[in-house]
């Protein structure tokens, strides 16, 4: 199975790249304009995982690299 295509938002005059697991998540859907907000609100990179985390709940595991550049939102499953 393919991958979905990475949400690109820029943050702090860098693109973000968020790679994620979810054929629903899109640039232009509900969920991918929460992220966007939450991307745009934080100032580092602490900020920006908190951020992500508190936007999107317990929905998805997010993954930050050091650095912010490219983070990654996995799905969880709930049994």
């Amino acid at each position: 199975m393919k991958s979905p295509r990475p949400l690109v938002v820029t943050w702090q005059g860098r693109e973000v790249r968020i790679r994620h697991d979810d054929p629903h998540l899109g640039p232009y859907t509900p969920r991918g304009a929460v992220i966007r907000s939450a991307v745009e609100l934080a100032s580092d990179v602490e900020g920006l995982r908190l951020y992500l985390v508190t936007a999107l709940g317990d929905r998805y595991q997010v993954r930050l690299a050091d650095d912010g550049i490219v983070t990654g939102l996995w799905r969880r499953s709930f049994c």
